[in-house]
Formats: C-alpha cells, structure tokens, sequence
C-alpha cells in the first residue's frame, strides 16, 4: 500500500511542471457565475446585485465589486457557448465587459478621491483583462462566422478599457 502510494505521488509530481508549461494560457481564475442568464432564477440574482451595488459606497470597493461582476459574466458568457446558447451568450459577454466598464470609471473615480488602489487588486484587473480576452477568443472561435462579430466586438472593447486603466496608471506616458 506504501509503495502505491509513493509511486502515485511520484507520478503526479511529476505530471505538473509538464502541465504548467504545456498551458500557455492565463492563469487568472474567473470567478463562478453560479445561476446562468437561462435560468427562471436569474432575474432574482440580477436584482440581489442590483441592490448590492448600491449599497458599495467605498470606490476602491466598487472596483473590486465591478471586476468580480465582469468575471461572473465572462464566465457565464463561456458556459453558455459552451451548452450552444449562442445569442444569450454574446449579450452577456458584452454585459461582462460592460462591467469592466464600470470598473474603469471607478478605478478613475478612486484614483480621482486620492484613494490608493491595492497591488494585488492592481494585479488582477490586469490579469482579468487578460482573461476576459482570452475567453473572447474562445468564444469567437466556438461559433460559426456569423455569431463571432459580437465577440470580436466585445475583445476590442476590452483592449480599450485595458489601454484605458494603463493610461490611468502611467499618467505622464500619456501626454
């Protein structure tokens, strides 16, 4: 039994560094989105965070808030490309990325109020772009050519909300 199981560990010690440099893709994990946009449910979800958001008064909170949200919906967005939902799948890629939006005017706002964004929140609205955009690709490669415009659409959206918050990072390269 031992040595089963030193054997087993061994193997699967040995499995990892291959898998991490055989995957070239981001390693930001996307929030689960839990109830997906078919379900009768959903509208409760969407009006619980309706509610939710309104009761954030902290901007660097609403960044954080904002960006779980974009990660939700992205994700949402690739498990119903996934299940064949096409349509509802591309208007709720492009309400994810309406929230990362959101998240770059209050990523401004904070920054506008003297607040300081934390570094590891720095890092992964960083990573979630990203993401966001591997995902896109994704789903722009999944459907057929006439369903791809919207992702393609809602990729660049994200290029430019990600040149948006680095324009606000680095200030004096803008000018």
């Amino acid at each position: 039994m031992k040595k089963y199981i030193i054997v087993t560990m061994t193997i699967l010690l040995l499995m990892v560094p291959f898998r991490v440099f055989a995957d070239e893709a981001v390693t930001y994990q996307l929030a689960w989105p839990g109830i997906l946009p078919d379900s009768k449910l959903y509208t409760l979800k969407v009006v619980r965070n309706k509610i939710l958001e309104r009761m954030i008064l902290d901007p660097v909170d609403k960044v954080r808030f904002d960006l779980l949200m974009a990660d939700k919906t992205i994700y949402a967005s690739k498990l119903l490309v996934d299940k064949g939902e096409i349509g509802l799948a591309s208007t709720t890629a492009l309400k994810g990325e309406d929230y990362y939006s959101q998240l770059v005017q209050q990523y401004n706002n904070a920054l506008l109020q003297g607040e300081k964004i934390p570094q590891d929140l720095d890092k992964n609205i960083t990573l979630a772009a990203q993401k966001h955009q591997e995902v896109f690709l994704y789903e722009k490669m999944k459907v057929g050519e006439d369903d791809e415009k919207v992702f393609v659409a809602a990729n660049n959206f994200s290029h430019i909300n990600y040149t948006f918050i680095e324009g606000l990072r680095n200030p004096k390269k803008n000018k």
